[in-house]
């Protein structure tokens, strides 16, 4: 397994610079994606990997084209440049660098898996966002015919590379806020097995958030309306692939 970091970044200086040392502390290289960021941002993340990460890979969109496709940019440039995993990391610093470590157990075990956060949230969290979660977790759960998917929105996970960018080249997945969720639907219907271990998120005082309230559920609820009509096409092999797994023991 030759695994690498990958953080998709808008914006998201001030939060970056403080756990960037821990990060590069862990050894793995890093990723980082910037989504067309305003110049100065862009020229303070140059800074700062200059000094803590100088041989990190900094890759930069010409405009911004959102999280999800900075994340899948970031997967393309990883197989290519010859990794075999990748280690999603938001840029906000909202995931315990610490969990990194469970993350590679696990994969080094379960290499065709994707290893998955899900959290455990403390008082920070507000109830819109656990209520979204739910209605999110409810709707992967019909997509996929399984209950599969514990959490379809954290975005703190290691992908096995060539497995997903086999997804990514037979499909156009949402490249904003919808991507989180959809890539672990089709990753079920590709038969990609999933692993969740928990995890600790918490969201920084004075943190900002880039989701669009009307673009992004715009975005989300097109992308649900997609999943659950391919469900449809794809039931009867659903349903063959849910109880090979229920004979195999693994819960669906």
């Amino acid at each position: 397994m030759k695994a690498c970091i990958i953080i998709p970044h808008y914006d998201h200086v001030e939060q970056f610079r403080d756990f960037l040392p821990t990060l590069v502390a862990i050894g793995l290289p890093l990723v980082v994606v910037d989504d067309a960021s305003p110049d100065s941002a862009m020229d303070e993340l140059a800074r700062l990997l200059q000094t803590h990460a100088p041989n990190a890979s900094l890759v930069r969109h010409s405009h911004n084209r959102g999280k999800g496709d900075a994340v899948m940019t970031g997967i393309r440039f990883a197989l290519g440049v010859g990794f075999s995993h990748a280690l999603q990391i938001d840029a906000d610093g909202q995931h315990d660098v610490s969990d990194v470590s469970a993350f590679l157990d696990i994969a080094s075990s379960r290499p065709n898996n994707i290893v998955c956060g899900q959290p455990v949230f403390d008082e920070s969290i507000s109830a819109l966002r656990y209520y979204a979660r739910q209605i999110t977790l409810s709707f992967c759960c019909m997509e996929t015919l399984s209950n599969e998917i514990r959490d379809a929105l954290c975005g703190f996970r290691l992908y096995p590379l060539r497995g997903i960018v086999g997804i990514l080249d037979q499909s156009r997945l949402g490249e904003r806020m919808a991507f989180d969720p959809e890539i672990l639907v089709r990753a079920v219907w590709a038969g990609i097995p999933l692993h969740f271990i928990p995890i600790r998120v918490s969201y920084p005082e004075g943190g900002r958030s880039h989701f669009h309230y009307f673009r992004d559920n715009l975005e989300i609820s097109w992308m649900h309306t997609r999943l659950l009509f391919g469900m449809l096409i794809r039931f009867p092999r659903l349903v063959r692939q849910n109880r090979v797994r229920r004979r195999k023991g693994l819960a669906v």
